[in-house]
Parts: structure tokens; C-alpha cells; sequence
């Protein structure tokens, strides 16, 4: 009788111990079900969104290759054109050897600006101006701010003015020689202010001249981290 009892605990405790085990595989099944399914949401959320934005990439580029297409179209019929007089009333020429105010309107507008503020080749540019015009006595006058002067690519660059003063000793037509110079000039030149005194045949001129320069710009590249 007692055999039996015991072979009976034993089987009861063996049968509790398989029943245990059964629930305690079953319970790191279901976990692992659980943490496998939540994971697999987050990753199909993610891709999900990873596509939306590829998408909406991709919708962008088109966008912008067509806008660019149509740009290059106006710049050839419209910008370059086959007029042979460019923006400056000078020959409409590609030739990179050509000099001013002769070029291509694109070669004038990219150089129209200078991109760093570089006082003294301002001065030596106008020199030869008044050298060719025949003004004599030349002088010309100016603060020269290179020591504070923002020459920093940016990726909003600000256009700056340069003030400066022309004088010296000419005729009346060579004083409108020197204007229209002035207004041929790839850069460009904004006479603020003009005094003459004297004939026509001998004239001392006093020109006040705005100029401008505009530093470099830059491209602003980022990434976008997709959640």
C-alpha cells in the first residue's frame, strides 16, 4: 500500500514538472512572439516611412529636372539668344579672350560681382579706366575697409556697397566717354553725384561712384533622419 502511494506522488510530481516546463516554454514562446511582433512593426513603420520620403525625393528631382530643362531653354533662346549686342551694348562674343565690354551675357552677369571686396584692384581697374579715357590728373578717392570687409562665403550673401570719388581735368566729350565707360563697365557703377566746372574744351570733373561686391555663396547640404 505504501509502494502505490508513492508511486503515485511520483507521478503527480513528475506529471506537475512536465506540466511546468510546458508553461514555462510556452511563456518564453509567447515573449518572444511578442518582442519578434513588436519589432517587426517598428521595422515595417520605419521602412514604411523610409519610402514615403524616398518618394517624395524622387518626386522632387523630377520636379526640379524639368524646372531645370526649361531654364536652360530660356537662358540659350531668350538670355544668350543670337543677338550680337550683349547687356553692356558690346559684342555678343563667347571668346574668353575678349575683353570688355565685348563677351557673352553670361560672362558679363557671372563677373559683374566680385566676390571679395579687394579695394586695391578697384583702384587699379579705375586707374586704367581714366588712363584710356584721357582724363588728366586723375585722382580718386576712398576709404579702403579691408580689415573689416566680410569676403566669408555664406549661404545668404549680402550685396555691399563700395564709395569711392573720381576726379581730374577733361573736355566735355571726354567726360561723356568716361559715363558711358562707366555704364559699359561689367561692374557695375552707380554715379551718385557729378560737379563740372570750367569750358568746354577744359573741364574739372568731380564724380561721386558707388560700387558693389558680394561674397561667395555656398550650397547648404543636409540629411534627414527618417523616425
Amino acid at each position: 500500500m505504501k509502494l502505490q502511494l508513492n508511486t503515485k506522488r511520483l507521478q503527480i510530481s513528475k506529471a506537475q514538472s512536465t506540466m511546468m516546463l510546458v508553461a514555462t516554454v510556452a511563456a518564453i514562446i509567447t515573449v518572444f512572439c511578442l518582442v519578434s511582433a513588436k519589432a517587426l512593426l517598428a521595422e515595417a513603420k520605419f521602412q514604411s516611412h523610409v519610402i514615403s520620403a524616398q518618394k517624395a525625393a524622387a518626386k522632387q528631382i523630377q520636379a526640379n529636372v524639368q524646372v531645370a530643362q526649361n531654364l536652360s531653354t530660356q537662358y540659350n533662346q531668350v538670355f544668350e539668344g543670337s543677338n550680337p549686342v550683349n547687356l553692356i551694348g558690346g559684342q555678343n562674343d563667347s571668346n574668353p579672350d575678349v575683353v570688355p565690354p565685348n563677351g557673352d551675357n553670361g560672362r558679363i552677369v557671372l563677373d559683374a560681382l566680385p566676390t571679395t571686396y579687394d579695394f586695391p584692384a578697384l583702384l587699379t581697374s579705375l586707374s586704367n579706366l581714366l588712363s584710356k579715357d584721357g582724363v588728366g590728373t586723375p585722382s580718386i578717392g576712398g576709404t579702403d575697409a579691408s580689415s573689416t570687409a566680410n569676403n566669408q562665403p555664406s549661404t545668404n550673401p549680402q550685396v555691399t556697397e563700395i564709395n569711392f570719388t573720381i576726379a581730374g581735368n577733361t573736355t566735355y566729350q571726354g567726360s561723356q566717354t568716361l559715363i558711358k565707360d562707366l555704364e559699359r563697365s561689367i561692374r557695375p557703377f552707380k554715379v551718385t553725384k557729378m560737379t563740372m566746372s570750367g569750358s568746354e574744351s577744359g573741364l574739372s570733373i568731380a564724380l561721386s561712384v558707388t560700387t558693389y561686391y558680394q561674397p561667395a555663396k555656398t550650397l547648404n547640404l543636409t540629411t534627414k533622419d527618417v523616425h
